[in-house]
């Protein structure tokens, strides 16, 4: 189904959904290194468990909702208020030594992010066209990215200044931030002729057989490509992973962090245009193709180079990441636009947990050579798209 002409008000829309991503990301990645201090271990297993599940879910309930009516935006500033909400509420339990009440905080979050994520993938695309759309995605993601950068920047400072105990009153200052979230979502648009013309979808999950490929690639390809940056900052920085001795302070955790987004934002910078002209699909292969060779680098070098690798693993994921949405946007027919987005957030939130489950474990049991299969796994992905259009 060909788009229409976007109107004019179409990239003021994307500006202001990337600076809303910018706030979300920027209280996220300040809020989530910092919560080791109020939560321990097992409760975050359980808070990340659960609250990612729920989150997933959601987007699939809520994608499909938006495609029955065409409307977007107030699906998503509803999670984006919720998420500006429940992030500074967690400083009260961080102040009265509550983890069940972070874990609750934790959860709403996520309810937040699975109100709004469909919803905004397929309100940017209903708002751009062409090239645009692939710039756009990449607009999105390096204001993501640098957000995450300057919360992990301003977390490692609050962590090396504050004492533990005081840890809260930096928390509870995101209400601030949250001020910003409201004001920009009071001005989210729909697209009028989307918002209009919606058919509603059919069943719970895609039924084009136009997007069938790209959900089974980069499906696939997510068992290796979405391992959590945790664990190869594990693997760059020589960090135990039997609970020994030697782990970084707080603060250089956080510092680490941040420069993981900081080269994610400078990669997803360039990849909107480069995503245009080579196509999402090309673009995909070539990343996998290059996150193969990471993953090798992750696996055999050793010394100062491991941490340019690490850098470099960061740089493909900023490269890659709009290219998998602008790919699924040009698939997806418009009536099943938002669903086709909770559909891919559903399955590889399941095959990432699997993936970074079977990473974890085995690079604890096995060592770095578990990055090796992620390369083959990288490849397999490559071999999917093959036949797709570029």
């Amino acid at each position: 189904m060909a788009d229409t002409p976007a109107p004019d008000g179409g990239p003021a829309q994307v500006r202001r959904l990337a600076w809303l991503h910018f706030a979300n990301d920027f209280t996220l990645d300040f809020l989530t290194p910092l919560l080791p201090a109020g939560v321990g271990v097992a409760w975050i297993g359980v808070m990340e468990g659960l609250a990612d599940a729920v989150g997933q879910v959601l987007k699939l309930v809520t994608g499909r909702a938006s495609d029955r009516t065409g409307k977007r935006a107030g699906w998503v500033g509803a999670g984006y208020l919720v998420n500006a909400v429940a992030r500074p509420l967690s400083a009260i339990g961080m102040l009265l030594s509550l983890p069940v009440w972070i874990v609750a905080c934790r959860v709403a979050d996520r309810v937040g992010k699975g109100l709004r994520g469909s919803a905004t993938d397929a309100l940017i695309a209903d708002w751009t066209e062409g090239e645009a759309r692939a710039r756009a995605f990449a607009q999105v993601r390096t204001m993501d990215h640098l957000g995450a950068t300057l919360g992990g920047l301003v977390a490692a400072a609050v962590a090396w200044w504050l004492a533990p105990g005081q840890l809260w009153m930096a928390v509870a200052a995101l209400v601030l931030v949250a001020l910003w979230v409201a004001w920009l979502a009071r001005g989210l648009r729909d697209r009028p002729l989307v918002a209009t013309t919606a058919t509603p979808p059919v069943g719970w999950w895609p039924q084009s057989p136009a997007v069938r490929r790209p959900l089974f690639a980069i499906g696939l390809a997510t068992l290796a490509t979405k391992v959590s940056p945790l664990l190869v900052l594990v693997q760059v920085a020589g960090l135990p992973t039997d609970g020994s001795t030697g782990r970084w302070q707080l603060w250089q955790i956080c510092l680490g962090w941040a420069a993981l987004g900081l080269v994610q934002a400078g990669a997803s910078t360039i990849a909107g245009g480069i995503t245009a002209r080579l196509g999402p699909a090309t673009m995909l292969r070539f990343g996998w193709l290059a996150g193969a060779l990471v993953f090798i680098g992750l696996a055999l070098v050793q010394g100062p180079w491991l941490i340019a690798v690490g850098l470099a693993f960061g740089i493909l994921a900023g490269l890659t990441e709009g290219a998998e949405k602008t790919w699924l946007a040009e698939c997806a027919p418009q009536h099943e636009r938002a669903l086709t987005f909770g559909a891919m957030a559903l399955l590889t939130a399941i095959v990432g947990l699997i993936g970074n489950a079977a990473c974890g474990f085995l690079l604890a049991h096995w060592g770095p050579q578990v990055f090796l299969p992620m390369a083959a796994i990288c490849v397999a992905g490559v071999a999917a798209t093959v036949g797709a259009k570029r």
